[in-house]
C-alpha cells in the first residue's frame, strides 16, 4: 500500500529539503513518463536529487530542465 500512496499522492506537494549527501541523479532522455515516474517521486524524499538531463537535443534538454528545475546548467551534448 505504500507504493500505492506514495504513486497517488497529490502532485502538489512541497518539495522537502534535500540532505548534503543526497544521492544526484541524471535523466537520460525527456520523456513523457519522466516527470511522474522519477522527478515527483524524488521530489519528496530528502536523499535523492535529480540534477541533470540529457536528451536528443540541446534545446530539448535545456527546456526540460528549465521546466522541471534542475540547478546544473547543461555543459555539453554529445550526438
Amino acid at each position: 500500500m505504500d507504493f500505492l500512496r506514495r504513486v497517488f499522492e497529490p502532485m502538489w506537494r512541497k518539495k522537502v529539503p534535500k540532505k548534503p549527501d543526497a544521492v544526484r541523479i541524471g535523466v537520460l532522455g525527456a520523456a513523457r513518463i519522466t516527470p511522474m515516474a522519477l522527478i515527483q517521486p524524488a521530489t519528496r524524499m530528502d536523499d535523492v536529487d535529480v540534477v541533470a538531463v540529457a536528451a536528443r537535443s540541446k534545446e530539448r534538454a535545456q527546456e526540460f530542465a528549465t521546466k522541471h528545475g534542475f540547478v546544473w546548467p547543461l555543459h555539453a551534448v554529445f550526438s
